[in-house]
């Protein structure tokens, strides 16, 4: 799971201080930067630019984006906080920039923060439209092959061909450590200049560790003292980010840096990761101290296992009910503030301590598992592990634990490594986040690092299947019961969507999810089974009518064998592709669906849209058939990313491409019927 990284003892109240960022704002002492308070001058030269510099087509370009990074201490001295102040000035060159540039999206984290949102525009005329604060909104961005963003959406006022449009927001970051932030240099816009300006922070909190810029796919200025106290990097001339569905992380595609902070240089790669194994195993150590507790959930947890993999699931079981993630929805504030006061100020919580206060964070949750696993005769190690939403990690070039983002556990089986993650609550016992599987993965040893990579599961771990009794009457209305169910990685993506919603909501958005595959479709007696239990796949069950599903033509009807995938667009529409693509997990779906057709009625050809063969990744195949009780029979089932096959280079797009536009053909496979006498 991704989480921050917990480098030393003190990190770890500075990591909760910025979680609990609402409070930490309130508190702040430092003054906003002048650029903040007061807009700056609009210059002679931004208002008679009359096209775009960097993309010739862009339509709109950012004239320049200052984010002024401010680090403070708090509560004493041993709080920190971070706060990014952004400012964007942007010109609007044409019809396509005004539409673009007409509302903006502010995307953050899960547990970041964006207040203080302000805008204008200033006309070609010189008129100036100050931006209404009850135009900001909050909103989910849900894209294929990527993860939902939260984000902060304004409609700019007045904005026309030659405006001049500006915005600032305050972004509260604890996405990282605070020895570490992710610079990030472009946007959706094409942008001329983007400066960082950033302090040092106090020698009391770092020590002897130095500050350095680490840069990918672009090459910043050097960095530069201001004269205000603030050091800044620039970047220039830099071209708008491009979205095409299941590309690479951005950190892989576009221009950032990592501000970090370090101890000496780092020539010897192998050096470095030799001292972080060493280190986090010692860590671990000092922390499995067990008591007598912990030995007793431990032998209750496994009193019915018969293999080390159902013992390994039955202590995963007794931590996820035992303690709480420090960031479950479910804690409260006043609960973390408990937590933050019960922290030893020199040293890492116990594994007995953790247990015994209920609440600790995704790594602490691992601390305890590892050591319910030692007690029951298992070798376990923490492991740290690179994720695919962040820059590729290579152990020779990125030198730094930053890239390895995820501190999991490794059990030994026979001879092999396997890596668990006990704070995924959204996924069965011995599955790890898909944003784990598949890359490389760094387990601590006193020895010496031992580097491996996860395995991805296979498509069967990750379900989508469906079965349906339907009734096709003859003025054209299918109904009957339905019955849907998710399991693994599919699992989790529905969960997460419906973590937040109460449960009128979530039959509300199962609701909504059907009509739009059925417009006009009446949808009664909804059920979501097994929501807070991922041990079981997710179920949904419901009674569907859906009027005007066949179309009547002259004495024919005319409808589509796969009812529930027939509306759904080929996942590739652009004929040409600049990025590779990645999919997230390998993923099954299988539907079985009986539609008993009306009496009197009879196909006029129940050809099947038959089998497409997809390679070593799977394949996909739509059976129909027709039973002795005039019952249309659909079987049909996708399976894709066997073996791992899961990455596609550019040049095989156009192949990926006309698979997927087959399988969505296949889907709107169509039929006819005429009543017979």
């Amino acid at each position: 799971m991704l989480r921050p990284r917990l480098l030393v003892t003190c990190s770890i109240v500075v990591l909760v201080s910025l979680f609990s960022g609402n409070s930490a704002l309130a508190q702040q002492k430092t003054l906003a930067p002048a650029d903040f308070i007061a807009w700056l001058p609009i210059t002679d030269a931004e208002r008679k630019l009359k096209a775009p510099t960097i993309e010739k087509d862009a339509g709109a370009e950012i004239l320049f984006w200052r984010v002024h990074i401010v680090d403070e201490l708090l509560s004493g001295g041993r709080d920190v906080q971070r706060v990014l102040y952004h400012y964007v000035r942007l010109k609007v060159f044409d019809e396509k920039g005004k539409e673009k540039a007409g509302t903006i999206d502010l995307t953050y984290g899960d547990r970041g923060l964006i207040l203080d949102v302000s805008g204008r525009t200033i006309k070609a005329d010189g008129t100036i439209l100050e931006l209404d604060k009850k135009a900001v909104y909050r909103r989910d961005l849900v894209r294929a092959g990527a993860l939902t963003r939260k984000a902060i959406s304004f409609a700019m006022p007045g904005v026309e061909p030659g405006a001049i449009i500006e915005y600032r927001w305050r972004e509260s970051d604890d996405s990282n450590a605070i020895f570490q932030v992710h610079l990030k240099f472009q946007r959706e816009f094409p942008v001329e200049k983007v400066t960082y300006y950033f302090s040092p922070l106090p020698e009391r909190i770092v020590g002897t560790l130095v500050m350095a810029l680490l840069p990918f796919n672009c090459q910043p200025s050097p960095v530069k003292v201001e004269n205000d106290g603030y050091t800044s990097v620039t970047v220039e001339h830099l071209p708008a980010s491009r979205y095409e569905p299941y590309a690479p992380s951005e950190s892989n595609l576009e221009a950032w840096a990592l501000l970090h902070y370090q101890q000496g240089e780092r020539k010897d790669p192998d050096k470095y990761w030799n001292e972080v194994s060493k280190k986090v195993y010692s860590e671990l150590k000092a922390s499995l101290r067990s008591d007598n507790e912990i030995k007793a959930a431990a032998a209750e947890a496994v009193a019915s296992a018969k293999s080390d993999d159902e013992k390994i699931a039955g202590i995963i079981g007794a931590v996820r009910t035992r303690v709480r993630n420090l960031y479950d929805r479910d804690v409260t504030d006043a609960e973390r503030q408990v937590y933050v006061k019960s922290l030893p100020k020199d040293r890492l919580r116990t594994a007995a301590e953790i247990y015994k206060g209920g609440i600790g964070t995704a790594n602490e949750m691992n601390v305890v598992f590892a050591a319910m696993a030692q007690q029951i005769g298992l070798e376990a190690r923490p492991v740290l592990v690179s994720d695919h939403t962040q820059y590729l990690f290579r152990p020779k070039f990125t030198v730094d634990t930053y890239f390895l983002p995820n501190i999991d556990m490794a059990v030994k089986q026979s001879d092999d490594w396997k890596v668990f993650d006990v704070s995924t609550k959204l996924l069965p016992p011995g599955m790890i986040s898909w944003r784990e599987e598949g890359v490389y993965a760094l387990i601590a040893d006193p020895k010496g690092p031992i580097f491996i990579q996860t395995k991805p599961t296979p498509p069967e771990a990750s379900a989508e299947v469906r079965s349906a009794r339907l009734q096709l009457s003859p003025d054209g209305t299918l109904e009957g019961d339905v019955e849907e169910s998710y399991s693994g990685h599919r699992g989790e993506d529905y969960r997460a969507q419906l973590a937040d919603k109460s449960p009128a909501q979530r039959e509300e958005w199962l609701r909504d999810r059907i009509t739009k595959m059925f417009p006009d479709a009446d949808v009664t007696d909804l059920k979501i089974e097994y929501f807070g239990d991922p041990v079981h796949p997710l179920r949904a069950t419901y009674h569907l009518a859906a009027p005007h599903y066949a179309q009547a033509t002259g004495k024919r009807l005319l409808f589509q064998s796969s009812p529930f995938h027939r509306a759904i667009a080929s996942q590739f529409s652009a004929t040409e592709r600049r990025f590779a693509v990645e999919f997230p997990y390998a993923w099954r779906e299988f539907d079985e669906i009986h539609i008993q057709l009306p009496p009197q009625w009879a196909l006029d050809n129940a050809d099947s849209p038959g089998r497409l063969a997809l390679g070593p990744t799977g394949y996909f195949e739509n059976l129909l058939t027709i039973n002795k009780a005039n019952e249309l029979v659909s079987k049909r089932e996708f399976i894709f990313g066997r073996e791992g096959a899961l990455n596609f280079a550019v040049e095989n797009y156009p192949a990926l491409k006309k698979a997927f536009d087959l399988i969505q053909v296949r889907d709107q496979h169509s039929l006819s019927m005429k009543a017979v006498n």
